[in-house]
């Protein structure tokens, strides 16, 4: 069966093909030389002892079967994402499924300097040169595209390219695999976006935080890997209520990811707080 995934994978390979013909990847490489260190992801995001989990807000104008707002305004979410405290902002850059662009990234970076997470189906090194070109702090890796060996490497370029690699599973059998190459920071997502077939628009918002508390509580390698100095994990999608985050926040989770309920809240501010209960 062709997955959601599977299908994006095709489409991805077709337009770096194309923006690769417009402006080859070489180019990209000299003009990552001259950009300032991006702001750190991992320090920001890092849980310290008696801290409460930090909240990485997103960016996202829409989801299969769900549009978010008629017009998504960078500058409004921007603001109302600082005032409520959060400590990283992931941007969403696919156009097709979520409304998403480099631009908006761009937009974004120039209104803020807390770190941005690029959010984006990358298959290829073209889009970490894309992202740390907007603006991006970190990149998220979709387990599913790659196996053992090329997870490492795209590991390593990205950390070549100046941004932090984001690593996320989203099925059982993607644990295994993402904890041999030992990231640095690792994304459950407590939706399965890995199994949705290629037609998502009926399947895509599936999924609940019991996903991460399951997953913790079931795996030793996990738990093992966790324990290693400054390792980070997230907790992503499905999260829109304070009872979501009390059943996270006794793990040893660094933070959670808010996506379509942050953006769809009426007071997005007073939302954001008091999912985490901030002052």
């Amino acid at each position: 069966m062709q997955t959601f995934l599977d299908k994006v994978r095709a489409e991805k390979l077709q337009e770096i093909a194309l923006q690769q013909s417009r402006v080859p990847a070489k180019e990209l490489w000299h003009q990552i030389h001259d950009l300032p260190p991006a702001h750190s992801f991992s320090h920001a995001i890092l849980r310290t002892p008696n801290q409460t989990l930090s909240i990485i807000a997103e960016v996202k104008a829409k989801a299969p079967n769900r549009e978010n707002v008629k017009t998504l305004n960078p500058e409004t979410i921007v603001c109302d994402y600082e005032n409520a405290g959060v400590k990283a902002i992931s941007v969403l850059t696919d156009q097709k499924y979520f409304g998403g662009s480099l631009e908006i990234l761009s937009a974004v970076s120039r209104l803020t300097k807390l770190p941005l997470l690029h959010k984006e189906f990358i298959v290829d090194v073209y889009q970490l040169l894309q992202g740390r070109l907007h603006g991006a702090s970190a990149a998220l890796i979709l387990v599913h595209y790659f196996q053992e060996g090329e997870l490492k490497e795209i590991i390593g370029m990205a950390q070549q390219i100046g941004v932090e690699a984001v690593v996320e599973c989203s099925v059982p059998a993607e644990l295994p695999r993402a904890l041999k190459v030992n990231p640095d920071i690792l994304l459950i997502n407590n939706r399965p976006i890995a199994a949705i077939p290629a037609d998502p628009t009926q399947t895509y918002h599936q999924g609940g935080i019991d996903v991460s508390v399951q997953w913790w509580n079931a795996n030793k390698e996990l738990q093992a890997w966790k324990e290693q100095e400054g390792k980070i994990l997230i907790s992503a999608s499905c999260i829109d209520k304070p009872g979501d985050v009390q059943q996270i926040a006794p793990l040893p989770y660094d933070a959670v990811l808010i996506g379509n309920a942050a953006m769809t809240a009426n007071n997005r501010v007073g939302f954001l707080k008091n999912l985490m209960d901030l002052p």
